[in-house]
């Protein structure tokens, strides 16, 4: 039988120990990376997943274009490639946000709803004021608030709300409401954790169940419902809210809530969402078509890609009609 001593098996295991340490180290460091690219959002999503897929992968293929033969890198190339990558993806992310941003903040918040939900919360207004003309504000709040929590808590779970349950939500969408943004941060994340912790509590089993998001109605059919994320449907109800009130106020205290200025209300978000898309389209195409220019004037009208494999083609070519020649004077 084989006697380690006692020296080496306490080395071993504290080698052992500071593996798992630095292991633990790395992992821990990964997941917050990516818990902060998450919490970027898509931007910062598509921004890290750019950078990592296409704009140093291709930039480095560029630089290394023809250098098998030039031992060379390849500048002309790497221009091309980085200034391609590095424009396009930041191009097609951020110009649409600018264009969404000064949508929102010329028109109001409802033009980064989505048209499901402008109709969706159409439809749950028009039941919550039925056969009223006008409101005051903070009863506009009140009822929208109440029918729009009561209608996602039931179609979430499958059960009917108690009066306890809204009237929470209720209180966190109107702070919500009227709080600053970053107090709102803070509102959004705990009524993100009550809608979690209701659907727990509700619901029999968690089958087919994803506590992010959240269902709605659409329509007076059973079956009619759409699903979101829950803190985007947050956004959407607030700002919908906020520019009903904006749009159809008749005094300092009086809300219009007759039906057809909800249905009117809900056509004119349409045609706003709408453009806001095709502007978003369209603005975005008009600046990318300036990266081909961009980058064809930094490294020339030349392919730099390929312009090292034709040199060196054209080199060979001309060994080859040299030792032609000289095979045909040989012969002569």
């Amino acid at each position: 039988m084989r006697i380690s001593s006692i020296n080496n098996t306490y080395q071993n295991r504290n080698s052992n120990n500071n593996k798992n340490t630095s292991f633990k180290g790395v992992a821990d460091g990964l997941v917050k990376f990516w818990q902060f690219v998450d919490n970027g959002g898509r931007a910062m999503q598509f921004t890290v997943e750019d950078m990592c897929g296409t704009n140093f992968p291709r930039t480095y293929k560029g630089a290394m274009a023809g250098y098998k033969y030039t031992g060379k890198i390849n500048i002309p190339a790497l221009a091309q490639e980085a200034l391609r990558e590095f424009l396009t993806g930041p191009t097609m992310c951020v110009v649409p946000i600018f264009v969404l941003n000064g949508a929102t903040k010329l028109k109001g918040k409802t033009a980064n709803t989505h048209l499901e939900n402008i109709s969706n919360l159409s439809y749950i207004a028009k039941n919550a004021f039925q056969n009223q003309e006008t409101i005051s504000k903070e009863g506009f709040l009140d009822t929208f608030f109440s029918q729009t929590i009561k209608d996602f808590l039931k179609q979430s779970t499958d059960v009917e709300p108690d009066k306890e349950d809204i009237d929470m939500f209720l209180k966190q969408f109107k702070n919500y409401q009227s709080a600053d943004k970053k107090t709102a941060k803070n509102i959004l994340s705990d009524l993100k954790t009550n809608f979690e912790q209701f659907v727990k509590n509700r619901k029999p089993d968690y089958k087919n169940t994803d506590f992010l998001n959240v269902k709605y109605s659409l329509a007076d059919a059973k079956d009619n419902i759409g699903s979101t994320k829950f803190t985007n449907y947050v956004d959407y109800v607030v700002s919908f809210a906020n520019d009903f009130m904006k749009k159809n106020k008749i005094s300092d205290n009086s809300i219009d809530i007759k039906s057809d200025v909800i249905e009117q209300f809900k056509k004119t978000w349409f045609a706003r969402r709408v453009m806001t898309i095709l502007s978003m389209i369209v603005i975005t195409g008009f600046f990318m078509s300036f990266i081909p220019k961009i980058y064809t004037l930094a490294s020339g009208k030349v392919n730099p890609n390929a312009k090292t494999i034709y040199d060196e083609a054209d080199k060979e070519h001309s060994k080859t009609k040299s030792k032609v020649k000289n095979n045909e004077g040989s012969a002569k």
